[in-house]
């Protein structure tokens, strides 16, 4: 083989990084208990690291994924329009 060969196959430490992150998420998204979030398919609260107040002027009755009144199409209800979560997407403008 070729230095060039042996180069192409490392792997950067960045990529393994991300690539443990993100089976990490997967494998605790697919944890949740059946009778509880995962029966809607949506994530449990604890997954989601929600919490009942607002975060950094943040809060759920202003992210995209808010159902009025107390609903979430990612999280399990029941969601306060005050609270936050780590998939907080600020609905446009």
């Amino acid at each position: 083989m070729t230095k060039e060969t042996d180069d192409n196959k490392r792997i950067s430490r960045r990529t393994i990084v991300q690539r443990a992150i993100t089976l990490t998420g997967v494998a605790a998204a697919a944890s949740v208990d059946a009778n509880d979030a995962g029966a809607q398919g949506k994530l449990a609260q604890a997954v989601a690291k929600y919490q009942a107040s607002p975060k950094n002027g943040q809060e759920c009755s202003t992210c995209v994924n808010f159902v009025a009144p107390a609903a979430c199409q990612i999280v399990a209800s029941p969601i306060s329009p005050h609270g936050w979560c780590q998939f907080y997407a600020k609905k446009a403008a």
